[in-house]
């Protein structure tokens, strides 16, 4: 412990010197990558809306500060957000990392790209691979916290994720490129140009690295290989202003990656590997005029996952190859009005429709087994609605909400929001919220019973934000329970409802400028969780666990920013993560894995108007952790690179 606490020591004792050290004050602020209350934001209602105006947590990473990340991938940079874990993101690349928001398991966050939910329908909990979302192709992410199924229906447990990808650029070419550990490289290239009334951006990325062993060698003999990746990735956007009024998009992504995998924890395997494309195609039209907005929009995925071994290290199997394809279309139609100053109504339906087709062929040495899944499919429609309200001083808040959901195998269900906000002083704000959320049974899970209900939950939270030009701090208390958890029975195979779940927390943020150069940002998550479920070891009895797999009690970060000049940017950043517990295997007990703390840091530097430079370290103390049991994460990792701008 005291080596670790020493590195975290002198990485803070560096940044101090960096914040303190510079006499002369220049003109250029620090980058601001504050969350600004006062920044528009779309995800909380649908409708663009300042971060002020709801009673929901809301936070943005805007530009500035992806950029101040550049390097990394999506999950680092989300994983070191307030309640957000998300194991795996530090693990080998192409390793598919978990979702944790406030405790809620994978697939109870649900992921927008772009206001589009873009789960995966094939999947075991219809969860959505980051790896698919190449970070330079995103322009900010909003992430709204809590149950936000009234809005944004099933999975937005926990809460949701809106991805917004880059649809303009400042300049009509752009790109980067760097290289870094573990033989990585990364090389990406857009363009946009404007016609008038129509314009268009497209894009390139691709991303491969040499690896490391995904598994863990616990003997240490030191004869792993290692596992390489793969991603390629291209975009392309087409707007047409039709007037000032009317605006219609076109759109498509496609992204495409493979990976070496290991075949279990703690076991290599020389010739396994993990394939994943998708492809998102869309329109969106939208008409905007006065106090009216309304619009309209149409998108389909499709996704394409194979794991192919063709097995020459191992004797009990010659070949194994699963390939699952999955297609989720998704309509939403909202219309919105601002009535008065004091009342806005949202109105809207959407419709998802989802299907997936699984092959399974294998050779042993018991003899060759081949699995043709027969088509499945489900959909769901839904009509939802929310009105906001607010005085004239503009000192109260509140927003009420509803869904009523019709699925095509379980029924009917409705969510409800209520979330009330209340300006004390122009710098101090109070906030609440409660609101319902629902899990629909995925695909996957239906295709084994039929018979399976919806999770639900109930989620509600209080809070404080104070707001002045160079300091915003937020405290927010939050408890959720769910019911009906769905889960996998061990003792006659099968996906049941039977989970309970019960968490609660506490989250801390401050963000401070100290002058023009200096910013110093921190934040602190306290989750208490508790499940009752089939009991691991035995899968005879119930027990309730007093904490929840791979998710940390305690979780904490600090970054100071420095700029001495308008051309330099340093950044120096610590994170604790607590110990937490993950399954051990089969029917044995699970196993505790330890704390770690990590030091990271960036470097931009503005070599001319359009070329910066920049170098991002990440677990500089070259600290040894688990995030999964049985697996590694990364070392001491050192990345370069160019970014034309």
């Amino acid at each position: 412990m005291s080596k670790k606490l020493i590195t975290l020591s002198v990485s803070l004792i560096a940044a101090t010197t960096l914040v303190f050290g510079q006499q002369k004050d220049d003109a250029k602020k620090v980058s601001d990558t504050i969350n600004n209350l006062t920044e528009v934001i779309v995800t909380a209602n649908k409708i663009e809306q300042k971060q002020n105006t709801t009673g929901k947590v809301v936070t943005v990473i805007n530009a500035a500060a992806l950029q101040a990340n550049a390097g990394r991938s999506l999950a680092q940079v989300l994983t070191e957000q307030t309640s957000l874990y998300l194991p795996g993101a530090l693990s080998n690349a192409g390793t598919v990392p978990s979702i944790f928001m406030r405790g809620a398991s994978s697939g109870r966050t649900l992921i927008l790209i772009d206001g589009v939910p873009v789960g995966d329908p094939s999947m075991i909990s219809n969860e959505f691979d980051l790896n698919l979302v190449p970070l330079d192709q995103v322009e900010r992410v909003e992430i709204l916290k809590g149950a936000q199924s009234t809005i944004y229906g099933s999975d937005a447990i926990g809460g949701v994720i809106n991805i917004i990808t880059k649809t303009k650029l400042k300049k009509s070419w752009s790109g980067s490129y760097s290289v870094g550990s573990y033989g990585t490289q990364k090389m990406d290239i857009q363009h946009a140009q404007t016609f008038n009334k129509l314009s268009y951006t497209i894009g390139y990325e691709n991303q491969s690295a040499k690896g490391f062993s995904s598994a863990l060698d616990k003997t240490n003999i030191g004869n792993f290989d290692k596992d390489g990746y793969q991603n390629k990735s291209w975009f392309a956007n087409i707007n047409y202003a039709i007037n000032s009024n009317w605006n219609l998009k076109a759109y498509t992504r496609l992204t495409a990656y493979s990976a070496d995998i290991d075949q279990a924890a703690f076991k290599d395997d020389k010739d396994n590997q993990f394939k994943n494309a998708t492809k998102m195609t869309g329109i969106t039209l939208k008409y905007k005029k006065d106090r009216t907005s309304f619009q309209l929009q149409y998108q389909i995925n499709t996704q394409d996952r194979q794991y192919l071994n063709d097995s020459t290290d191992r004797t009990y199997t010659i070949f194994e190859d699963n390939h699952y394809w999955g297609t989720s279309h998704f309509a939403d139609v909202f219309y919105a009005n601002v009535f008065t100053k004091n009342i806005q109504w949202v109105v809207g339906s959407d419709f998802r429709y989802g299907s997936f087709h699984q092959t399974y062929e294998s050779l042993g040495e018991w003899g060759p087994y081949n699995f043709n899944f027969v088509d499945t499919f489900q959909y769901q429609n839904a009509v939802y609605t929310s009105l906001i309200l607010n005085d004239n001083a503009n000192k109260w808040n509140i927003e009420i909400g509803g869904r009523y959901n019709k699925h095509s195998s379980y029924g009917n269900n409705q969510t409800f929001t209520l979330s009330p906000s209340f300006k004390v002083t122009n710098s101090v704000r109070l906030l609440a919220s409660v609101s319902s959320g629902f899990k629909a049974p995925s695909l996957y899970q239906l295709s084994n019973n039929a018979n399976l209900s919806p999770e639900e939950s109930v989620s509600t939270e209080i809070g404080a934000e104070y707001k002045t030009n160079e300091l915003f701090a937020r405290a927010v208390y939050y408890n959720r329970t769910i019911d009906n958890g769905i889960d996998y029975n061990y003792i006659d195979y099968n996906y049941f409802n039977f989970i309970q779940q019960k968490v609660n927390g506490i989250e801390l943020e401050f963000n401070w400028k100290l002058n023009t150069k200096n910013s110093i940002n921190a934040n602190y998550t306290l989750m208490n969780g508790k499940e009752t479920n089939q009991n691991r070891v035995t899968t005879t009895d119930t027990v309730t666990y007093n904490y929840l797999l791979k998710r940390p009690k305690h979780s904490a970060g600090i970054q100071w920013q420095y700029s001495p000049t308008p051309k330099l940017a340093i950044s120096v950043a610590a994170r604790y993560i607590s110990k937490r517990y993950d399954v051990g295997g089969y029917a044995s007990p699970d196993v505790q894995l330890g704390y770690y703390i990590l030091t990271n840091a960036h470097v931009q530097y503005k070599a001319s108007k359009r070329l910066t430079l920049f170098a991002d370290g990440q677990n500089l103390g070259n600290d040894r952790f688990q995030e999964v049991n049985g697996y590694n994460t990364i070392g001491r990792t050192l990345l370069f690179g160019i970014r034309l701008h």
